[in-house]
C-alpha cells in the first residue's frame, strides 16, 4: 500500500509541474521550430547599417532607452512570449552564460523585445521575466516604436497560422546583437549558441572593455 501512495504522489506531483510549465509559457503545443534564419551578416552584405539607439516599456512600465547601457556590453533579442522553443532556448542559454560570468555579469545588459505586442503586455512580460535571469529586460511598447527598434537592427517578424496549432505563432529574426560599450554594433550569435560559448563571446567583449578604461 505505502508503494502505490509513493506512486501516486510522484504522478501527481509530476502533473502539478507540468500543469505550471505550461501556465508559465502559455502555448507549448504541438513543438516545432518557427523562425526566419537571417543573420546581421546578410544585412552587412548589403552595405546597410545595423543598430542604433531606440526607447520602449520595460516590464514594470518604465520607459528604457539603450543610451541608458553605455559603458556596458549590450544583447539584443527579438522574440515573443508565446514561442515554444526558439525564444526560450535563446534566453535560457544566455541566462547559464550570465551566471558562468559570476560578478562581471553586472557588466552585462540584455534586452528581449517582443514582437508581439498584442499579447506581450507588460503583465505578460513580467511574468514571463521569472523564469531567466534578472539581468534580462523585456521590452514592448507602441506599434510605431517597436518598428523602429526593429528597423535599425533588420528584424523580420511575420504572423504564420499553422495547422495544428491554436493559436498563430511569428515567424522571426532569431539572432542576438552583441552592442558595445559605446552604443554600436559589434557582431552576433544564433539563438542556438551554447552557454560556454556566448561567455567566450562575453568575456572577449569586456577584455576589450577592459582596454578601453584604460
Amino acid at each position: 500500500m505505502a508503494h502505490k501512495r509513493l506512486i501516486i504522489l510522484t504522478l501527481v506531483g509530476i502533473s502539478i509541474g507540468l500543469g505550471i510549465t505550461l501556465s508559465i509559457y502559455k502555448f507549448q503545443e504541438p513543438k516545432g521550430i518557427v523562425y526566419k534564419e537571417t543573420t546581421a551578416e546578410d544585412v552587412l552584405n548589403k552595405n546597410q547599417k545595423i543598430g542604433g539607439d531606440f526607447s520602449l516599456i520595460d516590464h514594470h512600465g518604465k520607459l528604457v532607452s539603450t543610451s541608458e547601457y553605455r559603458g556596458k556590453i549590450l544583447l539584443i533579442y527579438f522574440g515573443y512570449t508565446y514561442c515554444p522553443d526558439v525564444c526560450p532556448m535563446a534566453l535560457e542559454h544566455i541566462t547559464k552564460a550570465l551566471k558562468m560570468l559570476g560578478k562581471d555579469r553586472d557588466k552585462i545588459g540584455v534586452f528581449f523585445i517582443s514582437v508581439d505586442p498584442t499579447r506581450d503586455t507588460c503583465e505578460i512580460l513580467k511574468l514571463y521575466s521569472t523564469n531567466f535571469d534578472p539581468n534580462i529586460v523585456m521590452l514592448t511598447g507602441s506599434e510605431e516604436a517597436l518598428q523602429d527598434a526593429m528597423s535599425k537592427y533588420k528584424i523580420y517578424a511575420k504572423k504564420e497560422i499553422k495547422e495544428g496549432f491554436s493559436d498563430y505563432l511569428i515567424d522571426h529574426t532569431s539572432v542576438v546583437y552583441v552592442v558595445g560599450p559605446d552604443g554600436a554594433y559589434v557582431t552576433n550569435f544564433a539563438h542556438s549558441t551554447v552557454p560556454e560559448k556566448i561567455k567566450t563571446i562575453l568575456l572577449n567583449q569586456l577584455k576589450t572593455l577592459l582596454k578601453t578604461n584604460h
